[in-house]
Protein backbone atom coordinates (compact mmCIF):
# COMPACT_ATOMS: atom_id res chain seq x y z
CA UNK A 1 0.00 0.00 0.00
CA UNK A 2 1.37 3.36 -1.04
CA UNK A 3 1.45 5.96 1.75
CA UNK A 4 -0.87 8.94 1.33
CA UNK A 5 0.35 12.54 1.33
CA UNK A 6 -0.82 12.82 4.94
CA UNK A 7 1.29 9.81 5.99
CA UNK A 8 4.31 11.11 4.05
CA UNK A 9 3.89 14.40 5.91
CA UNK A 10 3.60 12.52 9.24
CA UNK A 11 6.89 10.72 8.50
CA UNK A 12 8.61 13.92 7.32
CA UNK A 13 7.63 15.69 10.54
CA UNK A 14 9.07 12.79 12.57
CA UNK A 15 12.27 12.95 10.50
CA UNK A 16 12.54 16.68 11.26
CA UNK A 17 11.82 16.11 14.96
CA UNK A 18 14.66 13.57 15.07
CA UNK A 19 17.09 16.37 14.17
CA UNK A 20 16.09 18.12 17.42
CA UNK A 21 16.82 15.11 19.64
CA UNK A 22 19.02 15.80 22.65
CA UNK A 23 20.98 12.59 23.07
CA UNK A 24 24.57 13.31 24.16
CA UNK A 25 24.78 10.07 26.17
CA UNK A 26 23.32 7.38 23.91
CA UNK A 27 23.99 9.13 20.59
CA UNK A 28 20.67 7.56 19.50
CA UNK A 29 18.38 10.26 18.04
CA UNK A 30 14.71 9.38 17.65
CA UNK A 31 11.88 11.45 16.25
CA UNK A 32 8.17 10.73 16.43
CA UNK A 33 4.95 12.28 15.27
CA UNK A 34 1.29 11.49 15.90
CA UNK A 35 -1.72 12.15 13.71
CA UNK A 36 -4.90 12.83 15.68
CA UNK A 37 -8.52 12.25 14.72
CA UNK A 38 -8.87 16.00 14.05
CA UNK A 39 -6.15 15.77 11.38
CA UNK A 40 -3.52 17.61 13.39
CA UNK A 41 0.07 16.34 13.64
CA UNK A 42 2.23 16.69 16.75
CA UNK A 43 5.95 15.96 16.95
CA UNK A 44 8.37 14.88 19.64
CA UNK A 45 12.00 13.86 20.01
CA UNK A 46 13.95 12.02 22.66
CA UNK A 47 15.48 14.19 25.39
CA UNK A 48 18.13 12.58 27.56
CA UNK A 49 19.37 13.49 30.99
CA UNK A 50 22.52 12.51 32.86
CA UNK A 51 20.18 10.78 35.30
CA UNK A 52 18.87 8.30 32.69
CA UNK A 53 15.55 7.68 34.39
CA UNK A 54 14.60 11.31 33.80
CA UNK A 55 14.98 11.00 30.03
CA UNK A 56 11.95 11.17 27.73
CA UNK A 57 11.39 9.05 24.64
CA UNK A 58 10.29 10.67 21.38
CA UNK A 59 7.04 8.70 21.23
CA UNK A 60 5.82 9.82 24.65
CA UNK A 61 6.99 13.35 23.91
CA UNK A 62 4.81 13.44 20.76
CA UNK A 63 1.78 11.90 22.50
CA UNK A 64 2.06 14.27 25.48
CA UNK A 65 2.42 17.18 23.05
CA UNK A 66 -0.90 16.19 21.44
CA UNK A 67 -2.69 15.54 24.72
CA UNK A 68 -1.57 18.91 26.11
CA UNK A 69 -3.55 20.44 23.26
CA UNK A 70 -6.69 18.38 23.97
CA UNK A 71 -6.01 15.92 21.13
CA UNK A 72 -6.54 12.48 22.70
CA UNK A 73 -7.43 10.20 19.79
CA UNK A 74 -4.49 8.99 17.71
CA UNK A 75 -5.09 7.68 14.21
CA UNK A 76 -1.45 7.16 13.18
CA UNK A 77 2.02 7.29 14.73
CA UNK A 78 5.42 7.51 13.03
CA UNK A 79 8.69 6.69 14.80
CA UNK A 80 12.00 7.45 13.11
CA UNK A 81 15.38 6.11 14.16
CA UNK A 82 17.98 3.47 13.54
CA UNK A 83 16.00 0.24 14.00
CA UNK A 84 13.15 2.27 15.51
CA UNK A 85 10.84 0.38 17.85
CA UNK A 86 9.00 1.85 20.84
CA UNK A 87 9.93 0.80 24.38
CA UNK A 88 7.31 -0.78 26.64
CA UNK A 89 6.41 2.48 28.37
CA UNK A 90 5.84 4.19 25.02
CA UNK A 91 3.73 1.28 23.78
CA UNK A 92 1.48 1.56 26.84
CA UNK A 93 1.14 5.34 26.48
CA UNK A 94 0.35 5.11 22.75
CA UNK A 95 -2.21 2.41 23.46
CA UNK A 96 -4.01 4.64 25.98
CA UNK A 97 -4.90 7.07 23.18
CA UNK A 98 -5.31 4.65 20.26
CA UNK A 99 -8.04 2.61 18.64
CA UNK A 100 -7.67 -0.87 17.18
CA UNK A 101 -7.16 0.85 13.83
CA UNK A 102 -4.34 3.20 14.87
CA UNK A 103 -1.51 2.62 12.44
CA UNK A 104 2.13 2.62 13.50
CA UNK A 105 4.90 3.43 11.00
CA UNK A 106 8.35 2.30 12.08
CA UNK A 107 10.85 4.21 9.96
CA UNK A 108 14.34 2.73 9.95
CA UNK A 109 16.85 5.39 8.95
CA UNK A 110 20.15 4.25 7.49
CA UNK A 111 23.47 5.83 8.44
CA UNK A 112 23.32 8.51 5.76
CA UNK A 113 19.74 9.52 6.82
CA UNK A 114 18.64 9.81 3.19
CA UNK A 115 17.43 6.25 2.77
CA UNK A 116 14.86 4.72 5.02
CA UNK A 117 12.56 1.74 5.13
CA UNK A 118 9.03 1.93 6.49
CA UNK A 119 7.31 -0.91 8.31
CA UNK A 120 3.55 -0.56 8.79
CA UNK A 121 1.83 -2.22 11.75
CA UNK A 122 -0.82 -1.40 14.35
CA UNK A 123 -0.23 0.06 17.81
CA UNK A 124 -2.39 -2.73 19.24
CA UNK A 125 -0.12 -5.46 17.83
CA UNK A 126 2.92 -3.97 19.60
CA UNK A 127 1.49 -4.56 23.09
CA UNK A 128 -0.90 -7.53 23.12
CA UNK A 129 -1.33 -7.69 26.92
CA UNK A 130 -1.37 -4.08 28.16
CA UNK A 131 -1.95 -2.90 31.69
CA UNK A 132 -5.71 -2.44 31.96
CA UNK A 133 -6.88 0.23 34.43
CA UNK A 134 -10.47 -1.05 34.16
CA UNK A 135 -9.61 -4.63 35.09
CA UNK A 136 -7.43 -3.38 37.94
CA UNK A 137 -10.29 -1.30 39.34
CA UNK A 138 -8.51 2.04 38.90
CA UNK A 139 -11.16 3.29 36.49
CA UNK A 140 -14.84 2.49 36.34
CA UNK A 141 -15.46 4.02 32.93
CA UNK A 142 -13.10 4.94 30.10
CA UNK A 143 -11.69 8.43 29.97
CA UNK A 144 -11.08 7.97 26.24
CA UNK A 145 -14.02 6.07 24.79
CA UNK A 146 -12.00 5.17 21.71
CA UNK A 147 -9.09 3.49 23.44
CA UNK A 148 -8.19 -0.17 23.14
CA UNK A 149 -8.41 -1.07 26.76
CA UNK A 150 -11.27 -3.34 27.66
CA UNK A 151 -14.32 -1.53 28.90
CA UNK A 152 -16.45 -2.91 31.69
CA UNK A 153 -20.14 -2.11 31.65
CA UNK A 154 -21.10 0.26 34.45
CA UNK A 155 -21.96 -1.60 37.62
CA UNK A 156 -25.36 -1.25 39.24
CA UNK A 157 -23.65 0.04 42.35
CA UNK A 158 -22.12 2.93 40.42
CA UNK A 159 -25.54 3.80 39.02
CA UNK A 160 -27.05 3.82 42.53
CA UNK A 161 -24.27 6.08 43.79
CA UNK A 162 -24.94 8.57 41.00
CA UNK A 163 -28.66 8.54 41.74
CA UNK A 164 -28.02 9.01 45.48
CA UNK A 165 -25.69 11.94 44.82
CA UNK A 166 -28.28 13.56 42.53
CA UNK A 167 -30.91 13.20 45.27
CA UNK A 168 -28.50 14.61 47.85
CA UNK A 169 -27.91 17.71 45.72
CA UNK A 170 -31.66 18.37 45.67
CA UNK A 171 -31.88 18.41 49.47
CA UNK A 172 -31.35 21.52 51.50
CA UNK A 173 -27.68 22.25 52.17
CA UNK A 174 -26.32 20.78 55.37
CA UNK A 175 -25.72 23.18 58.24
CA UNK A 176 -22.18 23.72 59.33
CA UNK A 177 -21.17 23.21 62.91
CA UNK A 178 -19.52 26.14 64.57
CA UNK A 179 -15.86 25.46 64.65
CA UNK A 180 -13.32 27.15 66.85
CA UNK A 181 -10.00 28.15 65.49
CA UNK A 182 -6.94 26.99 67.24
CA UNK A 183 -4.19 29.41 67.12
Amino acid sequence: MKPTKEIKRLIDIALTARKNAYCPYSKYPVGASVLTSSGRIFAGCNVENASYGLSMCAERSAVFNAVSRHQTQLTAVAIVGSSAKPCGACRQVMLEFSTKDTVLYLVNVSGDSRRHTVTRTKVFSMLPSPFDPYASGLLSRPANTQNLLRRRPPSRKAGRRKKASRNASRRAPARRKNSTRRG
